[in-house]
């Protein structure tokens, strides 16, 4: 603690000394004549505390506090007035000036000493407040840079999920593909033949139209030979079939390639788009259906629900989470051909409603409270991370602000329910 003493009379400043000295006030006094002299003494030495007398020669209590409001210090010094003027509208001036207290001349030594007091309680209680603005700031600073890191983490840890739901689904992605491709290969095999058929017929009729001595009723007769040898009424009616169903096989191979293609990309966790939920549904079962055709039958029922404002690639992790896990249930406990699936999707006034339903082997009681808890899981080792609800719960709860609720019973099922908002607040 440092005091300056500004006052152009020697006595009033070993007076002021004295006292701080013998009520034990822990402090180093400075002293000055003047206000210029104040001045250079603030601002070459760290001053917490000054006692400025009113009326100086050069410059005055009042300009000398008109000076620092102006400066604008960053850490300003408490300013008590010495005074004998009794004048309200001087003392005013002072406070509105920026002093924190006033003393009077003569001094009263216990008034003094406590308006002292006063304001060195101020200044610990200020500097207190400044320590532990500065320690929030610290601290806040380290949360923030933890929840950045948590978040990147989270973001990577969702990311590391979808990449196992499509390590597990590449396989059937895969056989799904590879049937329609199947399918086309062979057609075109029939195709190559036809064109083959095609050609030796037209050759052999140019080679007949180059002969100048055959008859029209010769030509005739050799062009249905021909026709009949080669089959080329079969080949007429089943060539555009051929062609027909090759593209319908091409086009069933690009929607599952596009579908598959926008599960698996990794989508900014920021940028939410509106979506038709039906439309997403559609994309999805045909990512999973390979996972699921063979041990359930899945029913839809649409409702017409407004486009949601949403992640959509996260949106699509959950569904596809929701009915694989499903097909799990289902998969070893009802037998083939008799699981069902059911999906659901309809609005209410301030969200889309979906319902993901199953007849598998249920969830027990115990389970079911700890069902959304990261790395908990039923399967056995080795199959499943056990954070795929987890994450989900995450992307609703947290991210989209909405709701998944879950109701099982053993032996009869499982059925996840799940709201999500049309709109999201902006950030």
């Amino acid at each position: 603690m440092k005091i300056l003493i500004v006052e152009d009379s020697r006595i009033n400043q070993f007076i002021a000394r004295d006292t701080l000295i013998k009520h034990s006030i822990e402090c180093e006094i400075e002293y000055a004549m003047d206000g210029e002299e104040a001045i250079e003494q603030i601002y070459s030495k760290k001053v917490d505390l000054v006692l400025l007398d009113i009326i100086m020669p050069k410059m005055t209590g009042l300009q000398l506090l008109e000076h620092l409001q102006n400066t604008k210090l960053e850490d300003p010094p408490k300013i008590i007035m010495l005074t004998t003027i009794n004048d309200s509208k001087t003392l005013k001036m002072c406070f509105d000036l920026g002093a924190s207290d006033y003393i009077k001349k003569p001094f009263e030594e216990m008034d003094f000493i406590s308006r002292i007091n006063s304001t060195i309680r101020e200044l610990q209680n200020e500097k207190k407040m400044k320590q532990t603005a500065l320690l929030l700031e610290q601290q806040y600073k380290q949360l923030k840079e933890a929840n950045e890191s948590l978040k990147e983490a989270q973001y990577h840890l969702v990311q590391k999920e979808k990449l196992v739901a499509i390590g597990e689904l590449a396989a059937g992605i895969a056989h799904e593909i590879n049937n329609p491709l199947a399918f086309v290969i062979s057609n075109f095999s029939n195709i190559k033949q036809y064109v083959k058929d095609f050609q030796n017929f037209i050759n052999a009729m140019i080679s007949r139209l180059e002969d100048t001595e055959i008859t029209l009723d010769e030509l005739k007769s050799v062009s249905l030979e021909y026709w009949k040898k080669c089959d080329m009424e079969f080949v007429f009616e089943d060539f555009p079939e051929l062609i027909s169903d090759s593209e319908k096989g091409l086009a069933r191979v690009a929607k599952i390639v596009s579908s598959m293609r926008n599960f698996a990309r990794l989508s900014d966790e920021d940028y939410f788009e509106y979506v038709d939920i039906n439309e997403l549904f559609e994309e999805v079962l045909i990512v999973v259906n390979n996972e699921v055709k063979y041990v359930a039958t899945v029913e839809t029922h649409f409702g017409q629900c407004p486009s949601i404002y949403c992640n959509k690639g996260q949106i699509e992790q959950v569904l596809v989470n929701l009915i694989v896990n499903a097909a799990h249930a289902i998969k070893n406990y009802t037998y083939a051909g008799t699981g069902v699936i059911k999906i659901e999707t309809r609005a209410e006034p301030d969200g889309c409603i979906i319902m993901i339903c199953d007849n598998g082997c249920g969830i027990s009681d115990e389970n079911l409270s700890k069902i959304f808890d990261p790395f908990f899981t039923t399967k056995p080792v080795g199959q499943g991370t056990g954070l795929g609800l987890s994450i989900s719960h995450n992307i609703i709860v947290d991210k989209h602000h909405g709701k998944i609720n879950v109701s099982s019973k053993i032996g009869s099922g499982t059925c996840f329910t799940v709201k999500i908002p049309y709109l999201q607040e902006m950030k």
